[in-house]
């Protein structure tokens, strides 16, 4: 008898232990990847990326602030660049047509991205409407950003014409004199804007006309059952749900209008006189008219570093209202 309860304890312990290997999880192997083809494929097919960028971006602007140091004319036989430390610098900045130009240039970009954005803000207001008729609007607005720059430019030259220009044409039929656009000091910068404005409008436009459409309708239907009127739901609810939108678009269109160059040197080459005569345009001039690399160098390190803070401000509240 004890025999017996002995064998089926032994039993027992035996279907206890063959249970619990059963029930116990497997051992978990881990699973290594090999991911060193998977690299040099990558590496592959970045290399020509990366070059390019080098070449085309990286290498320029640091031959450009090497030579920013050095005073060298490639129109004098046989020069070499000299280094004058930063001398160069202190030029410009003490220079009064440099100091001219930054003003001009300023100028340009304050007067144009304002009215860019006053106009632009009502019609992309208008374009987000359901009014009849407005897909041929909004392809009307794309009209002036097809055009290239140096084509605007000579259309809008040909339009100023003082002798054969539509727009002294008109004027002369309605009784007025006609007028030198592009040849008197005190009209040819506001005309110039006025081709700027025409042109870039329509980017502010389809920016903020994007964020409105992606704002949250229920927000304007709670203010609508609650009374508000059109202006109220555009000054209050409107306006601030576009401000990370706005600080987008005007971040995009002061970078944009420092870099203006094409429009003027078509139009006017910075005249008549000095009168139209902008940052990036007098840098064009000194390099590569009176080949000064030394002082274009420096003057476009002064220019990249003038953007860039302007940028990086715009970032930084940006990055604290997102927060």
């Amino acid at each position: 008898m004890i025999k017996l309860q002995e064998d089926v304890l032994i039993a027992l312990k035996d279907l206890v232990i063959a249970i619990k290997k059963k029930v116990a999880k497997p051992e978990t192997k881990t699973l290594t990847i090999d991911y060193s083809k998977d690299r040099m494929v990558l590496w592959l097919f970045l290399t020509p990326a990366i070059i390019f960028i080098l070449f085309a971006n990286i290498f320029p602007l640091g031959y450009a602030l090497v030579m920013s140091f050095f005073q060298y004319n490639r129109l004098i036989p046989g020069a070499v660049p000299v280094y004058i430390v930063i001398k160069n610098y202190i030029d410009l900045v003490q220079d009064p047509k440099v100091i001219d130009s930054f003003v001009r240039t300023v100028s340009f970009v304050g007067v144009t991205v304002v009215i860019e954005f006053l106009i632009g803000t009502a019609l992309a207001i208008l374009v987000t409407t359901t009014i009849k008729g407005m897909q041929f609007i909004r392809s009307f607005f794309l009209i002036p950003l097809m055009m290239p720059f140096v084509v605007a430019g000579t259309l809008w030259r040909t339009l100023y014409n003082s002798l054969y220009g539509p727009i002294n044409y008109f004027l002369s039929f309605l009784g007025f004199s006609r007028l030198e656009w592009l040849g008197n000091p005190n009209l040819v910068f506001p005309s110039v804007m006025a081709v700027e404005i025409w042109q870039q409008t329509p980017v502010v436009i389809f920016i903020l006309a994007a964020g409105i459409q992606a704002l949250p309708v229920d927000i304007y239907k709670s203010a609508q059952v609650d009374g508000a009127s059109k202006w109220q739901i555009f000054k209050n609810i409107t306006l601030p749900l576009l401000k990370p939108v706005f600080f987008v678009a005007l971040l995009l269109r002061i970078m944009d209008a420092f870099k203006i160059f094409d429009t003027i040197y078509v139009m006017t080459y910075g005249g008549p006189g000095k009168a139209t005569e902008v940052l990036s345009l007098f840098i064009y001039k000194e390099g590569l008219k009176y080949f000064k690399i030394g002082r274009a160098s420096a003057l476009s390190v002064i220019f990249l570093i003038l953007v860039f803070l302007i940028t990086m401000n715009f970032l930084r509240r940006i990055q604290k209202r997102q927060l």
